[in-house]
């Protein structure tokens, strides 16, 4: 995190567990942010009052009140609307679950246990946002009699916000793309030893085909899609929800085709993704459009984005 973004800026953390308030308070060891918490959500509602915090991690799950209501609270007070709040959570972990704390005004999703690198990129991303917050209100202020400077700040909250979609969507792209970088580079040192098998006359088979079979370790296929879905969901929340109800017979390979046709991938990107011929994956997008039930006319990935 950097100094200048977040020096000075205070964090309230409302959680039951204390443990998790030690993790975090490691984690921002060495920074001039400033941590302070509650143990319950009263607690938490209150001390938001008092101390006007920069940004909030609410626990999900905590007796009296859970996160999610007292979210809800936060979001409609006019006072404290506009503070950002970070969901964390061990439990509560599903697409549909990260939906339902976005749609009642959760600005990020973090799962425990906290990954420190995770953790300290989503603490700076955030309240850089809050700082744009903060800095929209004190112009709210200047300019509440006035309709057409209101106006105009609305059209800034609406680039805020539409600027952070952009920047996941931004993240999700280059995380798909270096895969695909990693697994092309892979696949290319896997021909050359090929080609070298043969120029050798086999003389190197045994120590070739050990080579070989480390490049393939390397190339976990599914450790990759497991992280591209996690920053996946976050981007399109209930998007594997949607096209699981909306079309149930499409088996897991096409539904994460769905998804790399979603965030844009061409054919050849599919492909090393998937680790498979471009030829099979164009055979795959023709199957999975009858599927689909589109016209001949209707472009499968015009469709996709649409969803």
């Amino acid at each position: 995190m950097t100094e200048t973004a977040n020096s000075n800026k205070k964090i309230l953390v409302v959680d039951d567990d204390p443990s998790n308030l030690e993790v975090i308070l490691d984690f921002v060891s060495g920074t001039n942010l400033e941590i302070i918490y509650a143990p319950n959500a009263p607690t938490g509602l209150e001390l938001v009052k008092s101390e006007y915090p920069d940004l909030v991690i609410m626990d999900w799950e905590m007796p009296i009140m859970n996160g999610i209501e007292a979210i809800k609270l936060l979001k409609a007070d006019p006072e404290t609307e506009e503070i950002p709040v970070i969901v964390a959570t061990g439990v509560m972990t599903q697409s549909r679950d990260l939906s339902q704390a976005l749609e009642v005004g959760a600005v990020d999703f973090l799962r425990k246990p906290f990954d420190p690198v995770e953790f300290r990129a989503r603490l700076s991303a955030t309240l850089r946002l809050s700082e744009s917050y903060r800095e929209i209100k004190r112009k709210n202020l200047e300019i509440s009699q006035q309709k057409d400077q209101i106006v105009e700040l609305s059209a800034r909250e609406k680039e805020l916000l539409q600027q952070q979609i952009e920047g996941k969507e931004r993240e999700l792209s280059s995380s798909a793309l270096f895969d695909f970088q990693k697994n092309e580079l892979l696949n290319n040192l896997l021909k050359e030893l090929e080609r070298l098998d043969i120029v050798t006359n086999r003389l190197y088979a045994p120590d070739i085909k050990k080579i070989s079979r480390q490049i393939k370790g390397a190339s976990d296929l599914d450790k990759s899609w497991n992280n591209f879905k996690l920053h996946f969901d976050e981007v399109h929340p209930g998007f594997f929800d949607d096209v699981y109800e909306r079309f149930p017979g499409l088996t897991n390979n096409e539904q994460r085709t769905c998804a790399y046709l979603r965030i844009g991938l061409g054919n050849k990107e599919i492909a090393l993704l998937t680790n498979v011929e471009s030829g099979s994956v164009r055979k795959a997008l023709t199957r999975l459009k009858k599927k689909l039930d589109l016209g001949a006319e209707q472009d499968l990935r015009d469709f996709i984005k649409s969803l």
